[in-house]
């Protein structure tokens, strides 16, 4: 899998999980370190849904932990792996983590994966067809480690190493010359990208895991370039925007806007793309692909009957060869709703199934915690 795993990481977890027994002992076995840190942890068997990987099963853990249970303030410090095999022949292992230090002087984020990835491609751009499918496999390791330093109230300054090597890059039309050829895709011989980069911060939200309140603000960017070993020479820049609004008591409206944008010689696994369980939901991850991409979407949260919620979600987005090419035409929707199940109160932690209508496609999400 590409990089493009780490943003829906975030554990798709069997359902037996989620009983409200094995949920409340997951609450109540905290523990009292003797240096004042309260932590737990837990292991369990995992069963994940999306377009990308049809069905995968397999296992996962999580450590959840603060340094004091006297700051209450500080948010909740985590540490997830997941490790999966697919119905499609995929193999799966990732990571993912937040750490926040002390007075939240200090945030490390962690995000890695490696992976055998069958995926798809319909070639470059925001216009390419179904009939262009072609099949093709990747073997590949990730690391994104960041690393921010509080510099006033919620804003936070960082910096960041970004590295991915697809050492394996299998693809080949059985009926005619591969699209991969035909469009002369960067990448489709493999690839490896290494660049140091930098974050810019403002996190005032009130929940890691599921917010009803705040603002989150972050820009990243990155230079990609031999002289860190890259062998491709490209930058890179995210612009992620998120407001929370409380609507009443039990619900919450949540906005999100999100900017990638690529300028050089970008690898395909490097590239922008429509879908994921986080954004454009209702699209395979990779169904339209090029350079940049501009999406934004909208969710209301409700919250029902004790530990049962539901969400209705929509969204508009797009991809580009360049920012100068982006306009209201061509835009893509995103449509769908689905149910939440808490499994931690008070950590606002949530089990959710979401429905997604794209464009003539759609798609199944089971995971762990809100899209964003």
């Amino acid at each position: 899998m590409s990089k493009r795993f780490y943003k829906y990481f975030f554990l798709y977890i069997c359902l037996l999980f989620v009983q409200s027994g094995y949920s409340q002992e997951l609450i109540h076995n905290d523990t009292l370190r003797k240096d004042g840190k309260i932590h737990h942890f837990v292991l369990f068997p995992a069963v994940l849904h999306s377009p990308e990987l049809s069905w995968a099963f397999g296992g996962a853990g999580s450590y959840y932990f603060k340094y004091s249970h006297k700051d209450s303030l500080v948010r909740t410090s985590y540490i997830q792996a997941l490790g999966l095999a697919t119905l499609r022949r995929q193999l799966i292992f990732g990571f993912d983590g937040s750490i926040f230090f002390p007075n939240e002087a200090y945030i490390l984020r962690l995000n890695g994966s490696a992976s055998r990835f069958p995926d798809r491609f319909w070639g470059l751009g925001n216009n390419s067809l179904s009939s262009n499918l072609e099949h093709y496999t990747i073997s590949q390791y990730y690391l994104f480690p960041q690393l921010l330093r509080n510099v006033y109230k919620k804003f936070y300054v960082g910096i960041a190493y970004e590295s991915q090597n697809v050492f394996s890059f299998e693809y080949g039309n059985p009926n005619g010359p591969s699209i991969f050829d035909t469009e002369n895709v960067a990448g489709r011989k493999g690839s490896f990208t290494s660049g140091i980069g930098v974050m810019l911060l403002w996190d005032s939200r009130n929940n890691a895991f599921s917010s009803s309140r705040g603002f989150y603000f972050q820009y990243y960017t990155n230079r990609f370039t031999n002289a860190l070993g890259s062998q491709f020479n490209y930058s890179s820049h995210i612009l992620d925007i998120r407001k929370y609004f409380t609507l009443g008591k039990t619900s919450v409206m949540a906005c999100q806007f999100l900017g990638n944008f690529n300028i050089g010689d970008v690898p395909i696994r490097s590239m922008a793309n429509i879908g994921s369980s986080s954004i454009m939901r209702g699209y395979y991850e990779g169904r339209y692909t090029d350079k940049d991409l501009i999406a934004v979407q909208t969710e209301l949260r409700q919250h029902l009957y004790k530990r049962f919620g539901m969400v209705l979600f929509a969204g508009v987005g797009r991809v580009a060869d360049s920012f100068s090419q982006f306009d209201f035409s061509g835009l893509k929707p995103s449509l769908g709703g689905g149910l939440r199940v808490a499994i931690d109160k008070s950590e606002k932690l949530n089990a959710r199934l979401d429905l997604g209508y794209g464009e003539r496609s759609h798609g199944v999400y089971l995971n762990l915690a809100e899209a964003f």
